[in-house]
This record gives C-alpha cells, sequence and structure tokens, in this order.
C-alpha cells in the first residue's frame, strides 16, 4: 500500500528506507495495487506515482508490483519485511500475504484491522508462522509524550527528544473529500487508536 508520493504513510515508509535512516534495510519491492492498475490512469495522484516509480526503478533497481503475491521469494539469507500501510479493511488480507512470500517480520500502520476478532485472528496467523508483528503509532500530544519532556528536562546535562510529523493534508476545503476517503474508517477512530495502543 505504497500510495502517492508526499501523501501515503506507505511512502513515507519508502522514503525512510530510501534515505537511510534504518540503515539496515533496503528497500527492494513496492507493492502499490491502486496505482500499477489500469483503472488509476486518470486519478489524482497518478502522474506523481509513475514519476517517482520510474525514477526509482532506473536508479535503485526496486521493483513495483501490482500484488504481494507477484512479489518473488527472498533469498536464503534475506530476512524480509514487510510494511502493510493501506486501507484498514485489506490488511488481514495483506498480512496473509506477507506470510505467503516468507516475510519474517511485519510492520503493521495502526489500527491494524477493522475489528479485535480480526487482530486477534492476524496475530494467531503470525504466531503460528512464526513472525515478528510490530504495530505503528504515533501521538506527539498525550501525557506521556508530557512526562518524556519533562524527564529529559532533568537530566544533567539536558537531553534532547525529537518529534517528526508529517501531515500531508493542505488547509484546503478542496481536499478534504480525500482526507475523509483515506479515513473511511472514521475520523475519531483512526485518531483515538493512538490513545487506545
Amino acid at each position: 500500500g505504497c500510495g502517492c508520493p508526499l501523501r501515503s504513510m506507505g511512502w513515507y515508509h519508502a522514503v525512510q528506507i530510501l534515505d537511510n535512516r534504518c540503515p539496515s534495510a533496503t528497500l527492494t519491492h513496492v507493492v502499490e495495487p491502486w496505482y500499477m492498475s489500469e483503472a488509476s490512469k486518470s486519478s489524482p495522484g497518478w502522474d506523481e506515482f509513475q514519476a517517482w516509480r520510474k525514477e526509482l526503478e532506473s536508479t535503485r533497481n526496486i521493483s513495483f508490483h501490482e500484488s504481494v503475491s507477484s512479489v518473488p521469494p527472498p533469498s536464503d539469507d534475506e530476512a524480509r519485511l514487510g510494511i502493510i500501510s493501506a486501507r484498514t479493511a485489506d490488511n488481514p488480507r495483506l498480512l496473509t500475504e506477507c506470510i505467503k512470500i516468507k516475510c519474517k517480520s511485519i510492520y503493521l500502520e495502526k489500527p491494524g484491522a477493522p475489528s479485535v476478532p480480526e487482530l486477534e485472528k492476524m496475530r494467531n496467523e503470525a504466531k503460528d508462522a512464526n513472525v515478528t508483528v510490530l504495530m505503528g503509532f504515533n501521538k506527539n500530544v498525550s501525557s506521556y509524550v508530557e512526562k518524556a519532556r519533562k524527564k529529559a528536562a532533568e537530566i544533567e546535562g539536558g537531553a534532547e527528544i525529537t518529534f517528526l510529523h508529517n501531515n500531508a493534508y493542505e488547509n484546503k476545503e478542496e481536499v478534504l473529500g480525500e482526507c475523509f476517503e483515506r479515513n473511511a474508517e472514521g475520523m475519531l477512530k483512526n485518531m483515538a487508536i493512538h490513545e487506545l495502543a
């Protein structure tokens, strides 16, 4: 679920790897069902995605795929991590597909699944396959962040805490439609999941 450059968390995770923010990781495959499909050609973001795809294919030798099942199996010495940053309703299926292509670890964006029973089923499936699943979340204005800042101030010589924020939505009325479409599970649920996590 890479999504549109400069708008999607999937794209942002790819950029984090490309920028060497995780030195032990190498981006080799990108799965993007929508922008790799013929149906997306007239949709917003198509031109940006295709330009980014062509650049990475030619300069970084990264392969792009329309589905997880088209990603080739890893080499014997490869520890494959799958990053799932897609529509919530698609995540249970994507986790199953990532396990099938031999991902040893999966980074799953919140909220992970549409319901707790589905999330529990995913947990059990991963456990049975001996796959580690990590859940992503971020909430910079919570009490635990305030406590971290207070603790940092108490440390002799000081300590620095850095929070990075990526909010791709422009403060314009014409982009609200896409914002609500991307958060179809509901804005309250999407935001409350940080506190629940």
